[in-house]
């Protein structure tokens, strides 16, 4: 299977030759029609690939959550201080790392 970013080079490459192809033939009706394509194209595969990575950061988000979860449950059932630090020390990781996500996932909105 293509994966996506050698997809879209493939598809610049053609489209890049197609522009050529135009110019050398004096078709200037068509390069113009070929260079919005190409601009309407990348503009719609940047937003694409920011939905991926949105998508990417979500799971991250929602996975840290469950995890979160249960290590709370861990640390309500536990007994044993040293594995209640431990589990502590883990959760506070978490988080922090929950809030860096959450500053991707603000950036890129």
């Amino acid at each position: 299977m293509i994966s996506t970013g050698t997809f879209e080079r493939q598809w610049m490459d053609d489209y890049l030759d197609l522009l050529n192809y135009a110019r050398q033939i004096g078709d200037n009706a068509w390069q113009q029609e070929i260079i919005n394509t190409m601009n309407d194209a990348k503009h719609r595969m940047e937003q694409e690939s920011l939905e991926r990575r949105r998508e990417e950061l979500w799971q991250q988000f929602d996975a840290i959550n469950a995890k979160m979860l249960e290590l709370y449950r861990q640390l309500r059932e536990t007994e044993n201080a040293s594995i209640a630090e431990r589990l502590s020390e883990e959760v506070w990781e978490l988080k922090t790392r929950r809030i860096e996500i959450g500053r991707q996932l603000y950036a890129i909105r």
